[in-house]
């Protein structure tokens, strides 16, 4: 009997190094010619971290992964997964052109694939061997031959397939060794980033997504002691605010809307380095509205009625010196004589301004209280959304399509030292998207 246990033992030991073997190997090949030298902000995308981590939670919590719902079959790719995926940005080319490369396992299924999943319409094969294909829009285009994928998706829709053909040539490759890979390998994160002074990690656990990163903040004006406004609801959908200066990005901004002009300058000599904005219940509003209606004379005549309308109930409120900027405003026509947001610039529904001896407040309920009175924090930012009761007030139609995911959201931002600041925060899934994530990278 001891002599099968370990035996037993010794295969588990065996199993265990090999597996660990395997996956070491794999992460060691990922690394291996896939950045472009020229690659400026660099996301990592830890599949292999994601489906250790999916394997742990789905033994400890099944409910999110298994769905009564009939499971649909999956198709062939044509593309293998490697341990890490890496998205980047190039220093030649805008912020928003994104690449990547990815081992092509079956070029056959490849095609159909692309089609399906990512809308390819056009497919053309070029004199060396390799086949382009591109989207209806010209946004994303791919390059592959019977070994790699390389891909791009640029907003502005740049030239990209000289860079894409280096990939799979393997021209002009990043150093593994670089300093910018050292830092990649070193960290641990689902979706890992490291650019300049900003560093970071998003990781997927029980339906919830964590992040963690640093950046800089030598220019955001925070005070020594953080603050906030002790006043949000607590069945606010929303709760947002910001303890710092904005003048390192609004300064010396001209903001040109329909007929309505403003400088940032005469703005920011009255804010107080503080803001917030919070979501209440649906409030309504009435209003008159005149129509025309004919009488018995055939005579046009007008009418006003009252029309009752359900609007959401935000405030967005500032710490500052509120007279001057209310009289530069009111010049500018953009606060009339009435203390309303003028209906030309937001026609939506009326927004009313209310000022006191520190602050001034925008509110779709008129008379709104509101104070300016700050408490200590050890945040300087603080951002919560119940996006759960945001989608049942359904006044952001808008929104639906990129809340619809998601339950819940937390993030705080705290002051590490006067150069560097550090962002948490948490945001919640709907079980189905879980199990879509899950289905999608299986």
């Amino acid at each position: 009997m001891k002599r099968i246990l370990k035996i037993s033992a010794a295969i588990v030991i065996l199993l265990l190094i090999s597996v660990y073997g395997y996956l070491q190997f794999r992460e060691y090949r990922s690394y291996q010619n896939k950045i472009h030298k020229d690659a400026n902000l660099i996301f990592k995308i830890n599949l292999d971290g994601i489906f250790q981590t999916m394997s742990a939670d789905f033994m400890s919590n099944p409910g999110y992964y298994l769905s009564e719902s009939k499971k649909e079959g999956s198709s062939p790719r044509g593309i293998s997964l490697p341990a890490n995926i890496f998205v980047y940005t190039l220093r030649s080319k805008s912020a928003g052109t994104y690449f990547c490369a990815l081992p092509v396992a079956d070029s056959a299924a490849l095609r159909p694939y692309l089609k399906r999943v990512f809308k390819l319409k056009t497919f053309l094969r070029n004199a060396n061997g390799t086949i382009t294909g591109s989207s209806a829009d010209q946004k994303l285009t791919v390059v592959y031959n019977a070994n790699d994928l390389a891909m791009a998706y640029s907003f502005r829709k740049e030239s990209v397939t000289g860079i894409l053909n280096d990939l799979l040539e393997q021209k002009n490759m990043m150093d593994p060794g670089a300093p910018e890979m050292v830092d990649l390998k070193k960290a641990t994160g689902h979706l890992s980033w490291n650019f300049n002074k900003y560093s970071g990690s998003l990781d997927f656990k029980d339906g919830q997504a964590l992040v963690d990163c640093t950046f800089p903040i030598s220019d955001l004006e925070i005070p020594e002691q953080t603050a906030y406004r002790n006043s949000f609801a607590k069945d606010a959908a929303l709760k947002i605010w910001l303890n710092a200066g904005l003048t390192s990005f609004l300064a010396h901004q001209e903001f040109n809307f329909k007929s309505f002009n403003l400088q940032s300058d005469s703005l920011l000599k009255s804010y107080g380095a503080y803001v917030s904005l919070e979501l209440r219940k649906n409030i309504t509003q009435q209003e008159s509205v005149i129509t025309y209606e004919y009488n018995d004379d055939f005579e046009k005549v007008a009418q006003t009625t009252l029309k009752t309308t359900a609007v959401p109930h935000f405030k967005l409120s500032f710490n500052g010196n509120p007279d001057p900027m209310l009289k530069y405003l009111k010049m500018k026509n953009i606060i009339t004589d009435a203390n309303q947001l003028n209906r030309e610039l937001f026609p939506l529904y009326q927004v009313f301004s209310s000022r006191q001896d520190d602050g001034w407040q925008l509110s779709t309920k008129e008379e709104d209280d509101f104070q300016t009175v700050l408490i200590k924090s050890p945040y300087f930012f603080y951002a919560e959304a119940d996006i759960n009761r945001i989608k049942a007030q359904k006044q952001f139609p808008l929104l639906n399509s990129f809340i619809e995911p998601f339950t819940h959201l937390k993030l705080t931002a705290t002051k590490l030292d006067t150069e560097k600041g550090r962002l948490q925060g948490q945001i919640d899934f709907k079980k189905k998207n879980v199990n879509s994530f899950s289905q999608l990278i299986k």
